[in-house]
């Protein structure tokens, strides 16, 4: 029997039920800072090759999500969707993936792309095979819900979490991904938020001088700036994310949204950031 990967967070973290979780998805993206209004996918345009994307629960974050994943239905289908977060549990060795089986959401099930993740670990000898490790992550089950709603059920997923946040360690994991990657119809998304439980007014400086390293593609200086300013507690899986479109042809990257917690919670002192990017050819 195919091992089930089980939602942790589905009635906490988001609506765990079909049906209030689809009525929670709409309100995000009709939101006051949401996207406007529920997306409709598009035709295949190879253009757009990834996005950051943020994880908190879906009452602060989700309407910068909607962002995300409206410009992903403006860029069509695919056959395959890399999502990459921070492993906050620290159950991993470094950097664990899934080789097989299926994610479950309120929404249904997501198969993983056993064919692809066996070559990245092929290619790699540092991302280990372990299934547990996933069980109570919750920054890649978070973006399940908004894929379903935009993709459907016509994806495979390849989950991998991250802990280890060496500069050289997650280019060449980048670099594999697109080797992985050659020949399909995939988006590759970094699961982030950004700075944590700091001053608004800090929160905002610290996460535009983020933005705009990554807006550089530049991992190293991506790297230096947001260990400066802590504003990235999905690094591992930003600077991943940049090496591997970088190699699939990226030259742009562009905010697409950005606001903190306190323009949710209207409390300014203590803020966690949130923004979405999107990167294309």
């Amino acid at each position: 029997m195919a091992r089930i990967r089980r939602p942790s967070y589905a009635g906490s973290w988001y609506e765990g039920t079909r049906e209030a979780l689809l009525e929670q998805l709409e309100s995000l993206f009709e939101g006051r800072l949401g996207f406007g209004s529920l997306p409709t996918l598009k035709e295949y345009d190879p253009k757009l090759l990834g996005l950051m994307v943020p994880h908190a629960g879906y009452i602060y974050s989700g309407m910068a999500a909607t962002w995300a994943y409206g410009e992903a239905a403006k860029h069509g289908a695919r056959e395959t969707v890399v999502v990459m977060g921070p492993d906050h549990h620290m159950a991993s060795t470094g950097f664990a993936t899934v080789g097989e089986g299926a994610w479950r959401t309120p929404l249904g099930d997501v198969e993983v792309d056993r064919q692809t993740v066996s070559l990245l670990l092929s290619f790699t000898d540092f991302v280990e095979d372990n299934f547990h490790a996933h069980a109570f992550e919750h920054s890649v089950e978070i973006q399940l819900p908004f894929l379903q709603l935009v993709y459907g059920g016509s994806f495979k997923l390849i989950p991998i979490i991250i802990h280890d946040f060496n500069l050289d360690r997650n280019i060449s994991l980048g670099r594999a991904l697109a080797k992985a990657l050659e020949g399909k119809r995939a988006i590759v998304l970094a699961s982030s938020d950004m700075s944590h439980y700091v001053p608004a007014r800090e929160a905002e400086e610290n996460d535009m001088k983020t933005v705009r390293a990554i807006e550089s593609l530049d991992e190293k200086l991506i790297h230096s700036v947001a260990v400066n300013c802590e504003s990235l507690c999905g690094l591992g899986p930003v600077i991943t994310l940049v090496s591997c479109v970088k190699e699939m042809g990226c030259s742009k990257a562009v905010l697409l949204k950005y606001y903190h917690s306190g323009e949710v919670s209207g409390d300014y002192s203590g803020v966690v950031g949130y923004s979405s990017m999107a990167f294309y050819k």
